[in-house]
């Protein structure tokens, strides 16, 4: 019992880490007056201090959980191809549906901040966060796969915060799409026995919504495409599934 409590302990702190992480810089700049650039300016940076070095003083000095997936950063081409493929899978899926609950990308002024965040910033924190310390914590009292299937529906259940003010019906529809999201992810990071594949594939995926997204911004066709959560869903789906069937099936993956 004790080990099930420590885990979740650590997964609790973890995730409120990821709350201070973004409330904390951006209370501070308010605080002292700060620009709305200065303050986005300050959040992209120390968000990653906070969360990964937070996470890690907390680990090695209280909960000393193994990471199995924190390695050495050893740099592969397959996550990106899988990610591109997830992409195109997605886009083709949501231009398919047309209709229902879509999530979009929205620009700022400065388009090097929202890069910053978008693209460099947040996958490395979600990365350290799900497929580091919460996958870590999980695998110490679980199996493999009761680990990878938890980790992606956490990552699902995150990301309830992008909701807005939908109907109910969609909320369980964004968990499952971002679950399925989530599986993709770890389904790399377990494949490639590092996280750093998965930060490499969750780069490369906001790295095509932020372009996709800037010339949504910049178009004035009516047509342009869109990410809907059926295109998500089915998109990482098929892909996580793909990842599963090349590098874990039949394989010693799913076994520590």
């Amino acid at each position: 019992m004790r080990k099930y409590v420590k885990a979740l302990i650590m997964i609790i702190l973890i995730l409120i880490l990821m709350v201070v992480g973004q409330i904390a810089p951006l209370a501070v700049a308010d605080h002292l007056n700060f620009s709305e650039k200065t303050a986005v300016i300050l959040m992209t940076v120390t968000y990653p201090i906070i969360v990964i070095g937070g996470g890690w003083l907390l680990n090695h000095f209280l909960f000393h959980q193994p990471l199995p997936l924190v390695a050495k950063w050893r740099f592969q081409w397959w996550p990106i191809l899988y990610a591109i493929l997830a992409d195109v899978l997605i886009y083709l899926f949501s231009w398919i549906a047309q209709t229902g609950f879509h999530s979009s990308v929205t620009t700022m002024n400065n388009w090097w901040l929202q890069f910053a965040m978008t693209v460099i910033s947040a996958p490395l924190v979600e990365e350290y966060v799900f497929r580091g310390y919460i996958f870590g914590a999980l695998d110490s009292i679980f199996s493999r796969s009761v680990t990878i299937w938890l980790t992606a529906f956490v990552f699902g259940l995150i990301h309830l915060s992008s909701l807005g003010k939908a109907a109910w019906y969609n909320a369980v529809f964004l968990v499952v799409a971002y679950t399925a999201m989530g599986m993709f992810f770890t389904l790399i990071a377990v494949a490639a026995k590092s996280l750093w594949a998965s930060v490499t594939a969750h780069v490369v995926n906001n790295l095509l919504i932020y372009i996709i997204g800037i010339w949504a911004a910049v178009s004035t066709s009516s047509s342009m495409m869109w990410r809907s959560l059926t295109g998500t869903l089915l998109g990482m789906g098929i892909v996580a599934g793909l990842v599963y069937w090349r590098f874990l099936k039949n394989k010693r993956g799913l076994t520590r």
